[in-house]
């Protein structure tokens, strides 16, 4: 009887599994994919879980893109998942194993705190990225070493693009040896000191994080990315880990946290992206600012958009920093401007005032009226109405900036075009975090710039605006009575736009999609991949929007 009782208690627990796991999250059809679409910092916030990691047996071979198992995920107004797509952002089907199908019943306990659209609670489309990595082979034992001993090393090489390159070498006794070599503010080798105390927090971490334990290489089979290479030298012993989009091929998070925590020791922020603590460095060092080297530096910074510490520019200028260099073609940006022209399109209003009031926009004290125009075009292009202003009533009456601009476009024509200033406002949208187009249009159209021109490469200010995901300027050029249909360089603003809210604009202002590309085919699919439900609705209420009007 026991035996029998057992056996049905066995099976009552097989059944119960059995329900469980037909109770998890089911798949999403394609329309259930279609929503608001949260920014990723908002997704964060809204997250009331720890994303789990994926484990897989040491040897087991990886490779994601994106260093994880991709999931896209729709969740209810309640804050709770309700299906999910496999695609992946290359709008690839990601193939299932045994690791990744019990995410699927741990999504059950997944919650967010609701999305609000409107002050309403919607459901939306999230997409998640889950880590995926191998266990370790085995335990190696750490050499035990006084913190004299230690030394840890980072390096970070150069990319397919502007990856900061730069090495920084940590000593226990707090020694640290920064050399900085390309896309980073302050170029070449710098010696410093960190509190002893922080180099032995870093040694503790490699122990509890077992490092020492982990793979020599974790290398992608894949392109144009930059190596990471940590190196720890414990006494007469070192183990080093290459790590080249390592985690798309199983390395633990572990490697990144450490890495980050490597920069956070040595302050390599402050250098790459020149900070305050930078500056007070090169002063103990005795650097010549009032140099080549010290103009060059500023520019760096300057030109730099994920620089942010405009005081620190600034006190180098007081510390008698060169300030009518212009930047080189190896560096950001890729064009030669003036520091002036350079401060002026980041919005670094602190430089502008202390470079206006050394002359910046005169030559041998009388106003240049090529500074000034410079100046001006740089300003637009920099979006921002009180630098544009501060320029052109800086100029005076007598040497107001042009209102147009030699337009090339992408076939250097000559002579160029003469096209109005607006239309600089497409060079740096998507750079600048405070990028108030529509103030400096309205001034801009109250002095005579012309909102319906084209440039030499046939874009206008709407397909700017689009393109920038302004919905703002979008609706003030259409109430102007603008063509939403009107071609630019590769026809109507609509297929310019990634946002959803400047797409409908669009549409509901009339926009002839038989001008796009086949019919705007391939923009019905863009809206799918983007989860654009309001779009993909008002496609499928007028099936006729298609059709040559």
């Amino acid at each position: 009887m026991k035996r029998i009782a057992y056996q049905v208690l066995v099976l009552l627990a097989l059944q119960l599994a059995s329900h469980a796991r037909a109770a998890d999250i089911p798949g999403c059809q394609q329309n259930e994919l279609l929503g608001f679409v949260p920014e990723s910092e908002q997704v964060q916030q809204h997250r009331q879980f720890t994303l789990p990691t994926i484990s897989y047996p040491f040897g087991t071979k990886l490779q994601s893109y994106e260093g994880g198992f991709e999931l896209t995920l729709r969740v209810n107004q309640l804050g709770k998942v309700a299906c999910y797509g496999l695609k992946n952002h290359f709008d690839e089907i990601q193939a299932l194993n045994d690791q990744r199908r019990e995410v699927f019943h741990e999504m059950q306990n997944w919650r967010y705190v609701p999305f609000l659209r409107d002050g309403q609670a919607v459901a939306a489309i999230v997409t998640e990225v889950l880590s995926e990595q191998e266990t370790l082979k085995g335990h190696k034992q750490v050499p035990t070493v006084p913190l004299a001993q230690v030394h840890i090393g980072l390096r970070r090489s150069g990319c397919f693009g502007w990856c900061p390159s730069y090495s920084v070498d940590i000593y226990g006794d707090g020694h640290v040896v920064y050399v900085g070599n390309q896309f980073v503010d302050v170029v070449g080798e710098h010696r410093y000191q960190v509190a002893p105390e922080a180099v032995a927090k870093l040694a503790n971490s490699l122990i509890a994080k077992d490092l020492w334990s982990m793979r020599e290489s974790y290398r992608a089979s894949i392109t144009d990315n930059p190596t990471y290479t940590v190196t720890m030298q414990l006494g007469n012993q070192t183990h080093s880990i290459e790590d080249y989009v390592g985690q798309s091929v199983g390395m633990p998070a572990v490697v990144t946290e450490f890495e980050k925590e490597i920069d956070e020791t040595a302050d390599s922020e402050s250098w790459i992206h020149l900070g305050h603590s930078a500056v007070t460095r090169l002063k103990q060092e005795g650097f010549a600012f009032a140099s080549a080297a010290g103009g060059a530096l500023l520019n760096r910074a300057v030109a730099n958009e994920n620089s942010h510490d405009d005081k620190a520019m600034l006190e180098l200028i007081q510390l008698g920093v060169p300030v009518d260099t212009v930047s080189d073609d190896e560096g950001y940006p890729q064009e030669k401007h003036s520091l002036f022209e350079l401060a002026l399109q980041h919005q670094r209003a602190p430089l502008v005032d202390a470079l206006v009031d050394k002359g910046a926009l005169r030559t041998n004290g009388i106003p240049d009226q090529q500074k000034i125009d410079g100046a001006f075009r740089a300003a637009i292009e920099g979006a921002n109405l009180s630098l544009a202003q501060k320029i052109w009533n800086a100029a005076g009456a007598n040497a107001r900036p042009a209102m147009t601009f030699p337009d090339r476009g992408d076939e250097a024509q000559s002579p160029p075009q003469q096209s109005p200033v607006t239309l600089l406002l497409a060079h740096h949208a998507y750079e600048l975090k405070n990028w108030h187009a529509l103030e400096v249009t309205k001034w801009l159209e109250g002095l005579g710039c012309d909102l319906r021109a084209h440039g030499a490469d046939g874009t206008t200010l709407l397909h700017i605006a689009a393109e920038a995901g302004d919905a703002k300027l979008v609706r003030y050029l259409l109430d102007q009575g603008i063509n939403p249909s009107t071609h630019g360089r590769y026809g109507p603003a609509l297929g310019a736009t990634h946002s959803e809210d400047v797409a409908m604009m669009l549409l509901e202002a009339g926009t002839d999609m038989s001008l796009m590309n086949d019919a705007g085919d391939s923009f019905r699919k863009f809206s799918e991949y983007n989860h654009w439900a309001r779009v993909i609705a008002w496609l499928d209420k007028h099936p006729d929007s298609r059709k040559a009007k």
